[in-house]
């Protein structure tokens, strides 16, 4: 299994809240809000904290491991947020995918995506939790409009902003030859999913991870951009 991991400021920010981290069999990608400040701590923090939780944790069960880890960097976003008047409202969003005998385990909150991309096509694993998805689902608006939807950036769940948290966790086979896209909204706002898949088939996973960072600039870079790609 190799790993290739890029995070970029883009073109329009003055900071990068945006993370990510890579481990042999896991890896995760966090996209915070929240200030000027408040996102990039709450997204750094958030990354702290499940990393330590995964590592210490005797569970044998992928699913309920990868869910107390997302409470544990809830419950402690939310405990400085509330103790802290500068981080009121903070928050980040968190993808990650753990992999374990021919099978990856995805959890997510918000709208950072994990994609899975094999020799019939790519697939998206995640449901964004986000004012646009649902009013896609509802019909409201299609796919196409929410690109350029005013309300675009808004989510409806992220770690830290309530007390209480919903994860949602799914598992899936996967094989030598496939990938695992795990990527923040800088990326997939601005990148369409075929161009994602054409860029991760067609290269190695360094230099795709450059080339999707590039295209995300190129149609104009208004986020922080991040991509961590997984080559079975």
């Amino acid at each position: 299994m190799k790993i290739s991991a890029i995070t970029d400021i883009g073109r329009k920010r003055s900071n990068n809240q945006d993370c990510y981290y890579v481990s042999e069999n896991w890896c995760i990608v966090a996209d915070g809000m929240g200030g000027h400040s408040g996102g990039e701590i709450a997204s750094q923090t958030a990354i702290s904290i499940i990393k330590e939780s995964i590592k210490n944790s005797r569970e044998e069960n992928v699913e309920r491991t990868l869910r107390k880890a997302i409470y544990d960097a809830n419950a402690k976003l939310y405990e400085m947020s509330e103790k802290n008047p500068a981080l009121k409202g903070m928050g980040t969003t968190a993808v990650i995918c753990y992999f374990e005998g021919g099978r990856a385990t995805v959890a997510h909150v918000g709208d950072s995506r994990a994609y899975h991309i094999t020799k019939d096509g790519l697939r998206q694993l995640t449901y964004d939790h986000s004012i646009v998805q649902e009013l896609i689902e509802s019909g409201t608006i299609t796919p196409t409009e929410a690109k350029t939807h005013p309300h675009k950036n808004l989510i409806t769940r992220a770690i830290g902003t309530e007390k209480t948290i919903e994860v949602d966790i799914n598992t899936i086979d996967v094989k030598k030859g496939d990938y695992i896209l795990l990527c923040t909204d800088g990326l997939t706002a601005f990148v369409a999913d075929s161009e994602i898949e054409a860029v991760i088939t067609q290269n190695n996973t360094d230099a795709a991870a450059r080339m999707l960072v590039e295209l995300a600039n190129n149609a104009g870079g208004a986020d922080n951009i991040t991509a961590v790609i997984v080559e079975i």
